[in-house]
């Protein structure tokens, strides 16, 4: 984008039950020889907090980031990320209302990538949202996200939709300065993956997983030492040379087991294997982790890195009610015939008349 983004703003937040944080902020839409841009950044990596001191909400490193893209693609499914008018998502109905219901854009889920400044997406502006940026009718664009309250350090979870907006913004240069990991968050985290540890790993078991690299290791030969009749404790010495006997001569197939009863045997292993996996992905789902609609995908990570898979999602929060619903739609602590107090200012800093904001948090954002 070679530097043309320049603001960024939080601009509103209201609390579900569970205590996260529902956020819009904005980021001004670049113009790119008079056409708007069709790759913009949605959140930068780093610490930000809103205009009136609230916050402040981060993403700490590369690797945060990634969880915030995986956590977004589960939210969506199979649907695309959405991009709206002023957030209608919060201040309309399926239809009506005072802000514009209709799309501006979409986002493939696969276009949600991660730089080493933040999270990117490839927009489709419809003919209609081209043609506003253009004239610049509309200059910013605001994305909403959920994030950890403050008190237990503001992290972004996920984000939700994104919309074209006017609100104005601070300087993107200060919310930078306070990243301060730079790129070597992003090469401690691939440096981790390579030696097959968490991203939590502590120095001392780096230190460990290097020294065990350094060490000599000697060949397992106990499958092949098997294979030739002999223990599985034979030294090498004991392996070639019954090797070599066996190329001599016919070899003594008393000790074998016959692929008729091997084969069943590994078929049967297999389906252990697969049954304990998916008794894991089935934990996620029952959690809230992930939609039910990714419940195969998810079991072929497990089966393909299951190392992998379990460190990725060993920390991540519940996005889903149990069962697969959407999370933050509860009302248990919000009364249904007035807004909360940071309820009626995202609907202040939205424009939205309160009435509408309320009708639509108790038609739209309760299950």
């Amino acid at each position: 984008m070679g530097g043309v983004i320049q603001q960024f703003e939080l601009v509103a937040a209201s609390a579900s039950t569970d205590g996260d944080t529902l956020v819009a902020a904005s980021i001004e839409v670049p113009l790119l020889d008079g056409a708007p841009a069709r790759t913009v950044k949605l959140l930068p990596i780093g610490t930000f907090t809103l205009r009136d001191g609230r916050g402040p909400y981060r993403i700490r490193d590369r690797a945060h980031a990634e969880q915030v893209v995986a956590a977004t693609r589960a939210w969506l499914g199979s649907a695309d990320f959405n991009w709206d008018y002023n957030h209608a998502v919060l201040a309309t109905g399926a239809q009506g209302g005072s802000a514009e219901a209709v799309a501006a854009g979409w986002s493939k889920p696969d276009t949600l990538t991660v730089r080493d400044d933040g999270i990117y997406a490839d927009v489709e502006w419809t003919p209609r949202a081209d043609e506003r940026l253009r004239a610049r009718e509309f200059r910013y664009l605001s994305p909403l996200f959920m994030a950890r309250p403050v008190k237990e350090g503001g992290d972004v979870l996920h984000l939700k939709n994104a919309a074209l907006t006017n609100v104005g913004a601070i300087d993107l240069p200060a919310i930078a300065a306070s990243f301060t990991g730079d790129n070597r968050n992003m090469d401690l985290a691939a440096l981790l993956a390579l030696l097959g540890l968490s991203a939590d790993a502590t120095k001392d078991q780096v230190a460990a997983a290097i020294a065990d690299l350094k060490t000599p290791k000697t060949p397992d030969t106990s499958a092949i030492a098997v294979a030739a009749g002999l223990a599985a404790t034979a030294t090498v010495e004991e392996v070639a040379a019954a090797i070599a006997t066996l190329k001599d001569g016919k070899p003594d197939l008393s000790g074998y087991v016959p692929a008729s009863v091997v084969e069943p045997m590994k078929e049967q292993l297999a389906k252990l294997n697969r049954d304990r996996l998916t008794g894991k992905v089935d934990e996620l789902v029952a959690a809230g982790i992930i939609p039910p609609t990714k419940h195969k995908e998810t079991l072929d990570w497990f089966e393909a890195n299951e190392v992998a898979a379990s460190a990725f999602f060993k920390d991540m929060p519940p996005m889903l009610k149990p069962g697969g619903e959407l999370d933050g739609r509860k009302t248990e602590q919000r009364p249904a015939d007035k807004l909360t107090a940071d309820e009626v200012a995202a609907a202040n800093a939205l424009g939205i008349a309160h009435a509408d904001f309320l009708k639509t948090r108790n038609e739209e954002l309760v299950a």
